[in-house]
This record gives C-alpha cells, structure tokens and sequence, in this order.
C-alpha cells in the first residue's frame, strides 16, 4: 500500500504543532518545507518531535514521527515532493506566500505532465489565518504560468479556501517540541473540491465557509488581538494575565458584543445563542494558563492587523456603516495604536510616523476610515490615552 504523501510549506510552530498533528494522526508522512537550514537537518537528523498538549486541567505528550524536511532553496527536491504529495499545505504568512508561489507553480506543472491520468492530481491548502487565504495563493502561482498553463492547472487542482484555528505560542524548548492547546478548527470549502477530500482526522468540509470564516475573524482573532494590546499596556506578559484583569475583561466583553451584532446580522446561520457560546469558549481558552501565550506573540503586526479588512476595522467599520458607534471596538483600535514594542517593526513603524506626520494622517492610511465619528471617537481615546 502506497504511503500517504503531505507537503508542508513551513515547519514553524504551526506547521509541527498543528498541521504535522492532524497529518501525524492520519497516518501520513510529512514533507516540510523551511528556509531555516539548521531546522531542516534537526528534523532530517531526529525524523520525529514531541507535541505537548495542553487544556485548563491536563498535558498530554505524544511523538510525531515519519517526518523530513528541505531546505527552501532546494528546488528540485521541493518539485519532487510536489510530484508525489496527495494533499499540499502551507503555513508560512500572507507575506511568504509570494516566495512560495513560484517553486509550486514549477512543481504543479511538472506533476500534471508526469501523472496526467490521476483522477485528482492534488489539493492545496494555504492555512494563513486571513480571508480568501487559498485564492491569495493560486493568484500568486498564476503569475508564473501562461494562459494554458493556468487553465491546466485550474481544471485539475483543487485550491479551497479555509478557516484554522489553534493557539500554537512560542516554543521555549531546545529543539523541534512544540506546545498547542487542545481545541482547533480546521474547516475546508467544500464548493471547490473537484473530487473527494483525503481522509485527514478532525478537518470539516463546510458549504457556508464565508460565515465560519467571518465569525472567527470578528470575534477570536479580534478578542486576540484587543486582549495582546490592552495587556501590553498594563505590563502583562501572558494573554491568561491580561484576560484575568477585570478592566480589560470589561473592555473585551463589550467588543465581543459589538462583533456579535454584526456577525447576527450579516449571517442567518449563525443563531443568538452560537455566538454566545463561541465568544464564551473563546475567553476561555484564553485564560489556560499552561499555553503561556506571549502578549508580544499575539500582537504582533500592528499595521496588518489595523489594515481595512482585517480583525479590528472591518468589523468596526460594519458596525458604523449600520449607524452603530462600536465604542469598545474603537477603543481597542486606539490601544493597538499605541503598542511600542521596540522589537517589532511595523509597531516603530506606527509610533514613529504619528509623530512625524500626525495621528489623523496616520490612521486614515492604515486603517482606511474616512472624516466621521468612528474616527474621530479612536482619536479621541488615543489622545487621552497620550495625557
């Protein structure tokens, strides 16, 4: 019997800590794919790691095994795996994607010319957490193929997007181990698949992905985030401090209403009381204090998680547009403003050019609002927050 083939664009923390989990369990060997050479010939040397996970009141450890790895610059070897694997995945950033595009477009290309009978030549997966995250990556690939090679490519792989959800913190250990938490969500488009989905343990095919893929936006990656920035602020160091604290419990949960009535609205399959319990299990997962999640970690890239579409304006920007002012989300934008990490350079990034250039100037270019009183309301609480 042929062995079940994955390819992982990544082998950070998420791609050992999640993806290699559900692939580990489906009994698949895992390829990954890393720029870091030292960590390519750790796992080619050990061929396997420890996945610790954790909940609110036990740790479990277990061996992932049947692992390699190739060094990104090893073309040939990366058009080989493409060749051979039954389902591709990435887990490298939006802003990566572009490097990864190119040696899988070659490697695509190859494949379809070498097994040009298969049923399904293959599925990829970019399991970024931001929206239309598999449509970003097929239009990156699309640039380096001609007009019969795009349409090759469209008639015989399946590109769906999807929705993944695991808290993966930074790792402390030496080595390859990698800490989660229990809980995750991994959702797949099913309107694209061109035939059956591989048989991969805890991954769900949903017709209706555009609502699970909104309400995880609105409300955890939001919470996330407003949590990592409020926690910055009061010198916490872990997300399980900062949701402790009763103010920035006060000022989280009135977010989580505001995003509530926006997801209600915008999606008919979402009823009052899912919502409810999503935001309830989200706090909640944020309070495991086992998960050690760094306040730094969670906000880092301010300037992308305050641009228009993403966690923090959109659904602000909703909510006004339904002549809701969303003041807590605001003031969460306005903390998010604020963050100064010296270590993080779209965080430089924002303070400095508030003081070269000006709050309003700033804020209009990042984040895309106009002269009104969602404006002028973050404003006003980043301005009182500066006396």
């Amino acid at each position: 019997m042929k062995t079940k083939e994955a390819l992982v664009f990544g082998a950070g923390n998420i791609g050992r800590g999640f993806l290699g989990d559900l692939l580990n369990q489906s009994e698949y060997h895992i390829n990954f794919v890393d720029v870091d050479n030292n960590k390519v010939n750790l796992i080619n040397q050990e061929r396997n790691y420890t996945l610790i996970t954790v909940s609110s009141d036990k740790k479990n450890e277990r061996k992932i095994n049947s692992v390699n790895a190739i060094y990104f610059q090893d073309s040939d070897k990366i058009k080989t795996a493409v060749i051979d694997a039954d389902i591709i995945l990435t887990a490298v950033g939006k802003n990566a994607l572009e490097y990864v595009a190119k040696p899988l477009a070659e490697g695509l290309l190859k494949r379809l010319k070498q097994r040009p009978n298969d049923e399904l030549h293959t599925i990829v997966l970019a399991c970024e957490n931001v929206q239309d995250n598999t449509a970003y990556l097929k239009e990156k690939i699309s640039k380096y193929l001609t007009g019969e090679e795009t349409d090759l490519i469209e008639n015989n792989i399946s590109f769906p997007n999807c929705v993944v959800d695991r808290i993966v913190p930074n790792t402390t250990f030496e080595g390859l181990n990698v800490i989660v938490e229990e809980y995750f969500q991994f959702v797949i488009d099913a309107n694209v698949l061109k035939d059956t989905f591989p048989d991969i343990k805890g991954i769900i095919l949903s017709s209706n992905l555009n609502s699970i893929l909104e309400q995880k936006l609105f409300t955890l990656n939001m919470a996330h985030a407003l949590t990592a920035y409020y926690g910055y602020l009061k010198k916490f160091n872990f997300i399980h401090e900062a949701v402790s604290d009763n103010n920035i419990r006060q000022l989280l949960n009135g977010s989580l209403e505001e995003v509530s009535s926006v997801i209600l609205e915008r999606n008919s399959s979402i009823t009052a009381q899912e919502q409810i319990e999503y935001s309830n299990k989200i706090v909640k997962r944020f309070e495991n204090p086992y998960l050690k999640d760094e306040i730094t970690r969670v906000a880092r890239d301010p300037k992308r998680k305050l641009s228009k579409d993403d966690r923090l304006i959109k659904p602000a920007r909703l909510s006004y547009e339904k002549d809701k002012l969303p003041v807590y989300l605001a003031t969460g934008i306005a903390a998010a403003l604020h963050y100064d990490y010296t270590k993080d350079s779209q965080a430089v990034e924002i303070v400095n050019s508030i003081k070269e250039r000006g709050l309003e100037i700033v804020l209009k270019e990042i984040t895309g609002l106009g002269s009104n009183k969602l404006l002028d309301t973050v404003k006003s609480n980043y301005l009182f927050r500066s006396l």
